[in-house]
């Protein structure tokens, strides 16, 4: 029985997945041959690679010619256009430089230092714009994926499937299940745990359907359990796939490749849904297996060489489910049934020191959902006390157990990122939502992480139901007043989760209303209306509002490209998170312009379109908002690839421009250009110096002087 596992796209490129090396593992210590294969990361190397740029510009310039030719831009067009443009501005300096930057991100020299870090970063994340705006309006990003069509409905998905102008990862897949085909495998396993894997996974499973009709599809991963009570609502796939997996898998698929090579009926399985007719028939699962049942996770098979960060980064789970699982809003309880269970340290250092022994130099990522206190300061002494040199990191909860002497300890012993879910800074929320942690408290953990080197990552989300503004505007004051020693945070909105305490008693924490709907039949979660405090779209205004607050914009961490890279960038430079590096750009004496020599920065472009820009992004992109087309207006801006800036100069700028290659001194282009114009041209120097495309020079008795930071970037075109 030749069974394969498979990762789809769209997740964290950054690590090999936990989930089908586990099963891999669990299956091959019961002498069943498993192979595995990680699609997601092998579609960042399709999708990101030169030829497939190349044919997303081109579609691109197709796009854009086509809506240029006509006489007005329809509004529900200007999104797209405006994209389009903004990304082809981008497609020549990114062809060019994306190959260097996913190298980067494979090398530790790129974390020594934030703006090197950055900039890698910055051209994979623009890259992935291009694509996307290749087939608008999709949104591909390093932990997610999004399209139109909407995971939450089995209509949309199915649609989805065969949409090429929309489903990115549909060629991809074609130019890949042939070789899955050559295999010939039994059984496919797919994993899907999030939405955005959804339509990846589901278009998988159909194609594979064609190139292998007697291959046995069985879809898995942590997305599926959440259908419980509900399965019927997974019927719309039975054609691609043959089963589903809704928990933890080792159990039912072992016994579900048994019961295949016996050819007896998978419908008696435990623990495996399949269906008749469309109605849906699922046999118990058995208890899953006891934690010391469980081997060593194996990722042979999988590229650990490629993935995107400076080092092999191991996911490993201590536990499985959550020691505190009391919070009203978490329903990853879901999963494990609402088991906990707890693998012994002993058990942990063992298999940690395997890990470390096949995979030498390997970084551990503790996916638990909240490390127990006690195996990460056993683990951790066991580091610091004679074990493998090893770094580890992971999310832990704000325990009123951790002080600053485990901390130490913690740190000594490998640890160099902890990830906090903190939620709120106002006890009253904090209990509302029974979440178990104390501000002051939590304070104090973070102070220590800091001293003792160990960078933060911090959670919360606002508009839990009941919470004010003025909570969380608390919020938002605890991390100003934190700021130093939180090196990341991550705010998000609360959503209401159907397995959570509160969709369960809505009514005991403040939730007047749940809103289901037929059609949303793959939604598993719910629209609400609170009876006080911020509503869902209050608290998403809120969020945007903060974004670009200067005492917090600073440690939202905007450029980072995964979370795991936290843990190898050195701390004062994630400290920084967006920060400038360089001082305000240089003024030169406007009274001496006979000494002052201007040289525009290399690569910028001049361009000329049809659109003012900044009507289109006013414009909005719903068109059943009505409103007129947009007329015709052209505009002339130049654009510096690298620094991905665009301003707009007016008709003359380009030659304004075009004249600073510092051969000419600024009185003698305000000379070749007449007194009257004086002011207007030193306004528009002054406005492109500050965006950073002009640099100037001191010429002192003959010697220039360069009074301005040295340009590093290649010439792209001259203007």
């Amino acid at each position: 029985m030749r069974t394969l596992l498979v990762f789809p796209p769209a997740s964290d490129p950054a690590h090999p997945p936990l989930g089908i090396a586990a099963l891999a593992a669990y299956l091959r210590s019961r002498g069943q041959p498993v192979e595995l294969l990680d699609l997601n990361l092998l579609s960042y190397e399709y999708l990101l690679s030169p030829q497939r740029l190349e044919a997303c510009r081109s579609r691109l310039i197709l796009r854009v010619e086509e809506l240029e030719r006509l006489p007005r831009l329809p509004r529900a067009n200007a999104e797209e256009y405006r994209l389009a443009v903004e990304n082809l501005l981008s497609a020549d300096y990114l062809l060019r430089e994306v190959d260097g930057a996913l190298a980067s991100l494979r090398m530790m020299s790129a974390y020594s230092n934030r703006a090197l870090y950055r900039q890698a970063a910055s051209v994979v994340r623009r890259a992935m714009e291009l694509v996307s705006a290749a087939h608008y309006p999709v949104r591909w990003y390093a932990r997610g994926f999004s399209m139109s069509h909407l995971p939450t409905r089995s209509a949309d998905v199915l649609e989805a499937v065969w949409d090429r102008q929309e489903n990115l990862f549909l060629p991809f897949f074609e130019s890949v299940v042939p070789d899955i085909a050559a295999g010939r495998p039994d059984l496919v396993g797919i994993s899907i745990n999030y939405y955005c894997q959804l339509v990846p996974g589901i278009t998988l499973a159909a194609l594979l359907r064609r190139a292998l009709p007697g291959c046995f599809i069985v879809i898995g991963g942590g997305l599926i359990c959440f259908f419980e009570k509900h399965w019927s609502a997974l019927a719309p796939f039975r054609e691609m796939a043959d089963a589903f997996i809704p928990f933890e898998g080792e159990y039912p698929l072992l016994e579900l490749v048994r019961a295949l090579e016996r050819e007896l009926p998978v419908q008696t399985v435990p623990g495996v849904l399949s269906f008749e007719g469309g109605k849906p028939i699922f046999a118990a699962p058995l208890p899953p297996p006891a934690v010391e049942e469980l081997p060593v996770p194996d990722f042979e098979g999988l590229p650990v060489q490629r993935y995107l960060a400076p080092r092999l980064i191991l996911p490993y789970l201590t536990s499985r489910g959550c020691y505190w699982a009391k919070c009203a809003f978490c329903s990853h309880h879901q999963l494990y049934r609402g088991r906990f269970r707890r693998k012994s340290a002993q058990q942990v250092i063992g298999e940690l020191s395997e890990l470390a022994r096949r995979y030498p130099g390997a970084e551990f990522y503790l996916v638990d959902e909240a490390i127990p206190p006690a195996t990460a300061r056993q683990v951790a002494g066991w580091i610091g006390n004679g074990g493998p040199q090893v770094r580890w990191f992971g999310e832990m909860r704000m325990d009123a157990l951790l002080d600053e002497h485990i901390l130490a300890d913690l740190a000594r012993g490998g640890c160099s990122l902890l990830m906090f879910g903190l939620e709120s800074a106002v006890p009253r929320v904090l209990d509302h939502m029974r979440k178990g942690i104390d501000p002051e408290h939590a304070a104090r953990i973070l102070r220590a992480c800091t001293h003792n080197g160990i960078r933060t990552f911090v959670m919360f989300f606002t508009g839990f139901p009941t919470e004010t503004r003025a909570e969380a505007e608390q919020t938002v004051g605890f991390v100003s007043a934190h700021s130093t020693c939180i090196d990341h945070i991550a705010f998000t909105n609360f959503i209401l989760e159907k397995h959570s305490q509160v969709f369960q008693d809505p009514a005991r924490y403040g939730v007047r209303a749940v809103k289901t709907s037929l059609e949303d039949d793959l939604k598993i979660y719910a629209d609400y209306e609170v009876e006080s405090g911020l509503t869902t779209q209050e608290a998403i205004g809120f969020l945007d509002e903060i974004k670009i607050r200067p005492d917090i914009s600073h440690v939202i961490g905007r450029f980072l490209f995964s979370r795991t890279h936290l843990a190898f960038l050195a701390r004062s430079e994630a400290l920084d998170g967006e920060r400038e590096t360089s001082g305000p750009a240089f003024r030169p004496d406007w009274s001496r312009p006979d000494v002052v020599f201007p040289l525009r920065r290399d690569g910028i472009l001049p361009l000329i379109l049809p659109y003012c820009l900044d009507d289109l992004k006013s414009a909005p992109a719903d068109s059943s908002t009505g409103g007129p087309d947009i007329a015709r207006k052209t505009t002339t801006y130049v654009f510096d690839p690298e620094s991905e800036k665009l301003i707009e100069v007016g008709d003359d700028g380009p030659a304004l421009l075009g004249a600073c290659d510092r051969s000419r001194s600024l009185g003698e282009i305000l000379a070749l250009t007449g007194e009257h114009n004086r002011e207007a041209i030193l306004r528009f120097y002054s406005r492109v110096t500050d965006a950073g495309f002009l640099s100037w020079s001191v010429r002192c008795s003959g010697t220039p002087i360069l009074a301005s930071r040295a340009l590093s970037s290649p010439a792209i075109a001259l203007l």
